[in-house]
C-alpha cells in the first residue's frame, strides 16, 4: 500500500480542512521521512487520521488497541472532534496492487446538537464504485 493523499476537517486540534499531498514535491521525491514538530504540533493527529479512515480506530486512545472508535465514546472523551464544531472527518487515498482506494471515516452533528452515527466509505478512485 502507498499512501497518495490525506485530507481531513477538525480532527483533535487540527481545525478546518487539511490536505497532505504525498504526491507532489517535496513529498514524492522524499523517499524517507520524518514527522517532526512540537508538543501539540498534531503529529499523532496524522497518523489518527490514517488508522480513522482505515479502520475507525486510534489505538494510541483505545487500552487494547483493538476498540473501534463509537459516537458514544467520542462525546465520552471529548476527543476526536475539535472542539466547538460540528462535522468531521478523515480520508486517505492510496494504491494497493495497483488501484486507487479512497476510504473516509466522517460524523456530524444533528441539528439537536446530537451526535449522528459515523460513516465509512471505500471506493476506488477511477470509476468511483463504492465497494
Amino acid at each position: 500500500m502507498k499512501i497518495l493523499r490525506l485530507r481531513f476537517k477538525n480532527i483533535h486540534s487540527l481545525k478546518g480542512e487539511h490536505l497532505i499531498d504525498f504526491t507532489q514535491k517535496p513529498l514524492v521525491n522524499a523517499g524517507l521521512f520524518a514527522i517532526t514538530g512540537a508538543t501539540g504540533a498534531g503529529k499523532s493527529t496524522i497518523l489518527d487520521v490514517i488508522t480513522l479512515a482505515l479502520f475507525n480506530k486510534i489505538p494510541r486512545f483505545s487500552t487494547k488497541g483493538t476498540e473501534s472508535v463509537s459516537k458514544n465514546e467520542i462525546e465520552k472523551s471529548g476527543s476526536i472532534i475539535t472542539h466547538f464544531t460540528n462535522e468531521a472527518y478523515a480520508e486517505i487515498e492510496y494504491v494497493c496492487h495497483d488501484i486507487a482506494y479512497r476510504s473516509k471515516w466522517s460524523i456530524s452533528t444533528a441539528r439537536t446538537g446530537n451526535l449522528r452515527d459515523y460513516e465509512m466509505e471505500l471506493a476506488t478512485i477511477n470509476d468511483q464504485k463504492i465497494l
